[in-house]
C-alpha cells in the first residue's frame, strides 16, 4: 500500500510538473558586460639573445623585436606596442649582486591600458633551461608617442646571481597570464 501510495504520489508530483508552463527567465540586467572590443593581447612573445658587452654587463641583442598589442576581436588593429625593447643584465664588482633592467620605447596606437601591462621576463641558459623569472607592469597612457619608459630595475637573490649571468644566453618577454585572465583592457584616447 505504501509502495503503491509512492508511486502514485510521484506521478502525481511528475504530471504537475509537465502540466506547468514554461517560461524563460529575463536576462540578469545587473550582470556586468564584457566588452570584447575594448580588449587586447599580445600579438607574440619576444625572444633576445644576451651579448656580454664586458666582464660586468651583458645586454640584448637587436633585431628589431618589438610587443604590439591587438584588438582580441580583430587581430588587424595594434592598440600599442613596446619598441627598442633592451634587457641588461649588470654584475656588481665583486660579483655578489646581479641586477637586470628592462627599458623600452611606448606608443600608443590611439589607446591606453586602462590597467598596468602585467609581463613576465624569463631568463634562459644556452640548452633553454629557465635559470629565472621577473614579472613587472608598464603603464600605457594616451600621450605615450615613442615614450621613453624610465627603467625597471630588479636585483636577482645573491643565492643564484652568480649562475643566472655566468649563464644566460636569452630571455623570452610575454604577457603575464593567470587563471581567468581574458587580456589586457583599454580605452579609446580622446572619448
Amino acid at each position: 500500500m505504501i509502495v503503491a501510495m509512492t508511486r502514485r504520489t510521484a506521478l502525481l508530483g511528475i504530471s504537475t510538473f509537465i502540466a506547468m508552463p514554461l517560461r524563460a527567465e529575463p536576462a540578469n540586467k545587473s550582470a556586468p558586460k564584457t566588452d570584447a572590443a575594448n580588449v587586447v593581447v599580445l600579438e607574440n612573445p619576444a625572444a633576445f639573445d644576451i651579448n656580454a658587452v664586458s666582464g660586468s654587463l651583458k645586454e640584448t641583442v637587436q633585431k628589431g623585436q618589438q610587443l604590439v598589442w591587438r584588438a582580441k576581436d580583430d587581430r588587424s588593429e595594434g592598440r600599442f606596442q613596446f619598441t627598442n625593447i633592451s634587457v641588461a643584465f649588470l654584475r656588481s664588482e665583486t660579483g655578489g649582486q646581479l641586477k637586470i633592467t628592462f627599458a623600452c620605447s611606448i606608443s600608443s596606437l590611439g589607446y591606453s591600458a586602462a590597467d598596468e601591462v602585467k609581463l613576465n621576463m624569463i631568463v634562459r641558459s644556452k640548452g633553454g633551461a629557465a635559470l629565472h623569472s621577473w614579472s613587472f607592469s608598464v603603464a600605457v597612457k594616451c600621450a605615450d608617442k615613442d615614450k621613453q619608459l624610465t627603467p625597471l630595475t630588479q636585483e636577482v637573490p645573491t643565492d643564484i646571481a652568480a649562475n643566472v649571468f655566468t649563464n644566460v644566453a636569452s630571455v623570452e618577454i610575454a604577457e603575464l597570464t593567470e587563471p581567468g585572465y581574458a587580456g589586457v583592457k583599454t580605452e579609446a584616447c580622446g572619448r
